[in-house]
């Protein structure tokens, strides 16, 4: 394996008396899928937040390309290369992908030149396979392809660590294994990209390693190849018993504490969203 791209030594972040991360140890390389695990509250996106310049660590060190380093904000994390998509996208929808992609560049200026932009989108897109029309507006976007315009955000910034939160959870099937293939091809090109997920089985499939973390606290790196659901399973929830609860089909008996009768709903765009809808 090459050396590492980044390294995270000692990490601790309190908020008052709650500790979201202690004493975390984390190492990236370039050229792989590095997977974060852990139940809600473990401290993976508190990490994160702090590798891209959102939080600030209490203690602990960050060494970037082998020196020691200070993230100061989330401009300056993308300016060193770091840069993060969010579960919820930053994005204007009245805008064009061009014009998105542009606007979070530094070299945007008073005059854009839609066609140059255009172009440049166009290509950037191209080399990751990254398909999106550049001049489509982003509100015409399914969400698998507003995804797409900023991961090429970052890749046109010339990030070399690339964080997605949970980049499956608003997917189809299909477009988070087309996602899949995109981030594999990002790292075959020599980008390190981490995913925060919670689905075992997809961490298992698409990473290269997996690091879990229990109550702020690194609790195994592993392998991809070497994981397995049990061996995941006891370094999220250690030895806590699952109980299981037998359903021998009958249901109980109890005063009725809510009914729902034939309700039917429209979205905000007016579709219908519940169809006649019945429930005790």
């Amino acid at each position: 394996m090459s050396e590492a791209i980044l390294e995270m030594h000692n990490i601790t972040k309190s908020f008052g008396k709650v500790v979201a991360n202690k004493d975390v140890n984390l190492s990236l390389y370039p050229g792989e899928i590095h997977a974060l695990l852990g139940e809600n509250g473990a401290g993976k996106s508190t990490l994160m937040n702090i590798l891209t310049g959102i939080y600030k660590p209490n203690s602990g060190s960050i060494y970037y390309n082998g020196k020691k380093v200070s993230i100061k904000s989330p401009r300056h994390a993308v300016d060193m290369g770091i840069g993060m998509v969010h579960q919820h996208f930053h994005l204007i929808p009245t805008l064009s992908v061009a014009e998105n992609v542009f606007l979070y560049t530094s070299k945007c200026g008073l005059v854009l030149k839609k066609g140059e932009m255009e172009q440049k989108v166009k290509e950037c897109s191209q080399q990751y396979q990254l398909q999106v029309d550049p001049a489509a507006k982003v509100w015409q976007l399914s969400v698998g392809e507003q995804q797409r315009v900023e991961i090429i955000k970052l890749l046109y910034r010339g990030a070399d660590i690339l964080i997605l939160d949970e980049p499956s959870a608003v997917l189809t099937a299909q477009e988070a294994k087309d996602m899949f293939k995109v981030l594999r091809t990002m790292a075959e090109a020599g980008k390190c990209v981490i995913i925060i997920s919670h689905k075992m089985q997809e961490v298992m499939q698409f990473a290269d390693r997996v690091t879990v973390l229990k109550g702020g606290c690194v609790e195994d790196t592993m392998l991809a190849e070497e994981a397995t659901i049990e061996r995941m399973t006891k370094a999220i929830i250690g030895d806590r018993e699952q109980k299981q609860e037998k359903n021998d089909g009958t249901a109980r008996q109890q005063e009725e504490v809510l009914q729902v009768s034939n309700l039917s709903v429209k979205n905000d765009k007016g579709l219908e969203a519940v169809r006649a809808m019945s429930l005790s």
